[in-house]
């Protein structure tokens, strides 16, 4: 029952995921980060939360456009102080906007703030407490780089969109989804964006499909009809693979796994609407880009 509750909550969610593209900005840190520590980094993507929700920009865990964080320590120094020596420093907080997929830079701010601690992560630590959550250049930065976006997409967008199609010529899909979700759903033409999700995801289930209907048949030869049912709800029902799928589909149906058969009654009963199914199609998009974005390599994002 807990997997059919959850395939409808994912379904139901669809709607949702897809009306909120507004402008989704992420946090995130060069990987191989050694000046911060995780709690650190959490209270540094903190200060921005209340300029975001002001400003209508949506925080998210993973997103192609994300605040990077440079940190300078000027005039450093080390202070003998009984057992424990005192860093102390004014340290530069450099905040830049901008997109992991195609590096533009949309807005940065410089934030310098003394701070002192017994590590250099006590020093900034101690150096953000004294920096507002309100803030009025953390709002600005927020505003700017959200008045920067939706021009930039707004006056690019046929761009965009050519370099995203490159992306996928070249079986890039997770670069090409993830470049497209970048784009404001506010702008004008986004349907053409959206047409274009739909395109590039297609030809990501044609290349993909395949595999995830061996992965279906395994686990139904080995009774594993539940995770069988969660791969084929992973396959669009208008790609190339679609006619295997709805075999086994009927495979499964026929098994005395209640759970797995509800699964998959739920599957056709979405496959049935249309429109149902292009949520659906969206959401499944996304995923693919959202896959690419944990795969990089240059950032980790704070969540």
């Amino acid at each position: 029952m807990k997997r059919t509750l959850l395939l409808m909550a994912i379904l139901m969610s669809c709607f949702s995921v897809i009306s909120a593209q507004g402008i989704e900005i992420a946090f995130a840190l060069p990987s191989g980060n050694d000046q911060l520590s995780a709690n650190t980094a959490k209270m540094l993507r903190n200060r921005f939360l209340p300029a975001m929700t002001e400003n209508g920009v949506e925080t998210a865990e993973i997103s192609t456009i994300a605040i990077k964080p440079k940190i300078s320590f000027v005039n450093r120094q080390v202070v003998e102080g009984g057992m424990r020596n005192i860093h102390t420093s004014d340290i530069q907080f450099n905040f830049v906007c901008t997109n992991l997929v195609t590096s533009t830079t949309f807005a940065s701010c410089v934030i310098t703030v003394r701070g002192e601690g017994f590590s250099d992560d006590d020093a900034i630590k101690n150096a953000l407490s004294k920096v507002s959550s309100e803030d009025k250049r953390l709002a600005t930065f927020i505003r700017t780089a959200k008045d920067k976006i939706i021009d930039y997409y707004q006056r690019n967008l046929n761009s965009v969109i050519s370099r995203a199609r490159t992306f996928a010529n070249i079986q890039q899909y997770g670069e090409g989804l993830a470049l497209l979700f970048s784009c404001p759903a506010t702008i004008s033409g986004y349907t053409k964006v959206n047409n274009e999700i739909t395109t590039i995801y297609r030809l990501f289930q044609t290349q993909e499909c395949s595999n995830i209907i061996q992965k279906a048949r395994t686990e139904y030869a080995n009774g594993n009809y539940d995770a069988a049912a969660e791969y084929l709800q992973q396959i669009d029902m208008t790609s190339s693979c679609a006619a295997e799928a709805k075999q086994l589909c009927i495979q499964l149906k026929q098994t005395k796994d209640a759970e797995a058969r509800r699964a998959v009654e739920l599957i056709e009963r979405q496959a049935q609407r249309e429109t149902d199914l292009e949520k659906t199609r969206i959401k499944a998009a996304r995923d693919v880009a959202v896959a690419y974005c944990k795969r990089r390599t240059d950032v980790y994002f704070v969540w």
